[in-house]
């Protein structure tokens, strides 16, 4: 049977209980589903209900509201599908900021990210609320972890920025905003992984001499 585009399988038997966890999972996985499939407002609790397999009250009980339900879910795209940790203390400027600037682009250009966002701007107008999570737990999570990140190669000796948050908002944008309008607009894929770690590494070429102490050069 398939719901929303989920599909649930019926095992004979009673099913294995679950964990909590468990049951949020599958609870936010059928919610995914139904919202990218039929847009927010037109997505019910009873929606979710029916493609999840599980009682109403357990959906509730979980949850509570369909907003909190969004929430949720966009909290956990960000821990599920990107990891952007604190430098080591011997990596070079350059080879950290490029790593990022990979992990975090391929992160916003998936298939899962656009589908997400674009549900996000075609409901903005209409829920408002969804925005404001989807800045919270989305572009502010990723803008406050990428300036800690320079923040700390700053206080390292690696990096001689004087507004890590600026340059921050500047770095993403160079690699990820022609490519994300794109996207989502549903035209061809804009960029390879190849040709988008060739824009990083020319970005890197063209900022490194000003802001990388005695202009380190990347490491192979």
């Amino acid at each position: 049977m398939s719901i929303c585009g989920y599909s649930i399988k019926k095992k004979p038997g009673r099913p294995a209980a679950l964990s909590e966890d468990e049951r949020r999972d599958q609870i936010l996985a059928a919610a995914e589903q139904c919202f990218v499939s039929q847009g927010y407002r037109s997505t019910h609790m009873d929606d979710v209900v029916k493609a999840c397999g599980m009682s109403k009250k357990t959906v509730y009980r979980s949850f509570g509201t369909k907003e909190n339900l969004f929430v949720a879910l966009i909290d956990r795209v960000m821990h599920d599908d990107i990891k952007l940790d604190m430098p080591e203390e011997n990596q070079p400027a350059d080879v950290v900021i490029a790593d990022i600037l990979s992990r975090l682009s391929a992160f916003v250009l998936s298939d899962r990210q656009v589908n997400i966002t674009r549900l996000v701007i075609s409901e903005s107008a209409h829920a408002p609320e969804l925005a404001a999570a989807f800045h919270d737990n989305g572009l502010r999570y990723c803008k406050e972890k990428l300036t800690g990140i320079l923040s700390r190669l700053n206080a390292t000796g690696r990096l001689k920025a004087e507004r890590p948050s600026e340059l921050a908002s500047l770095l993403v944008g160079a690699i990820i905003g022609e490519s994300l309008v794109t996207a989502l607009i549903r035209r061809p894929q804009p960029m390879t992984d190849r040709e988008r770690e060739g824009r990083i590494d020319h970005l890197l070429s063209l900022v490194r001499p000003s802001l990388m102490p005695n202009g380190a050069v990347q490491a192979p």
